[in-house]
């Protein structure tokens, strides 16, 4: 967990384009994602582009579940309903750290007491802007990624096996297996910033070179799109979750994300 004390800045506005969607295998969508208090786990592929003002804290997430397709359903979309409620009160690496164990224990204790939920886990990956900068947390393999000028940086750590194949740990783990998120604030330059959120659906079917020629794609949506169409053409083995979180800058300052600035 590592942490500084950036200056605060002034944006003009967030843009966020997604998607979530069922794969070429699964019947159902065990991915959910979190855009700006908006919350879908569709089964179909279509793109939702949305902008607001800057008006922090503003938190985007995407969560993969495990325990069988109904219990991994219903594990995404609680954790990330529960963030919503929780991440307004999150204003240091600690707190953030602090508020994902307690997602992750109340999805155990909701998991503990439904009949056909018993174990049901998932991974999470987020982003949460505030005035003081971007907390990027995780818990499992799903990752978050920053675009500056093109290149793509992983923020997050993943937890999983040395195979690639086990995750190691998740939220909605027992308490005796202390959960251990993966916290960083990442500074906001005034020219704004770009993140990509993204389930294992999405990086575990594009080789890194082609997911890195990707995300050199100047428009979010467009972005967006050209992953879900390479992971369909890939087999989509998996279902696929994809976010673009864009802090635009103030009139007059260039954006990072955009290769040609």
């Amino acid at each position: 967990m590592t942490a500084s004390t950036p200056a605060p800045h002034a944006f003009a506005a967030v843009r966020v384009c997604a998607v979530t969607a069922r794969g070429a295998v699964r019947t159902g969508n065990e991915d959910a994602v979190l855009v700006l208090d908006w919350i879908s786990q569709s089964p179909r592929a279509r793109v939702t582009d949305l902008t607001t003002a800057w008006t922090p804290p503003l938190a985007c997430a995407v969560a993969d579940g495990l325990g069988g397709h109904r219990a991994g359903e219903l594990a995404s979309r609680l954790a990330a309903a529960d963030l919503a409620n929780r991440y307004i009160a999150w204003d240091s690496p600690r707190a953030v750290h602090d508020g994902i164990v307690a997602v992750g224990r109340a999805l155990h204790d909701t998991a503990a007491r439904q009949p056909g939920t018993a174990g049901m886990r998932t991974t999470i990956a987020g982003v949460l802007l505030t005035g003081d900068g971007a907390y990027v947390f995780n818990v499992g393999d799903s990752r978050a990624y920053r675009i500056t000028d093109g290149y793509l940086e992983q923020l997050s750590v993943d937890d999983s096996g040395p195979d690639g194949a086990t995750v190691t740990q998740c939220l909605g783990d027992p308490p005796a297996a202390p959960l251990a998120p993966h916290v960083a604030l990442a500074s906001l330059d005034p020219a704004g910033a770009r993140f990509l959120l993204c389930t294992d659906g999405v990086h575990g079917q594009l080789d890194e070179r082609r997911l890195r020629a990707v995300c050199r794609t100047p428009d979010p949506r467009a972005l967006v799109e050209t992953l879900r169409d390479e992971v369909y053409a890939a087999g989509a083995a998996d279902n696929l979750t994809a976010v673009v979180v864009d802090v635009l800058p103030l009139p007059g300052e260039p954006h990072p994300g955009d290769p040609g600035r």
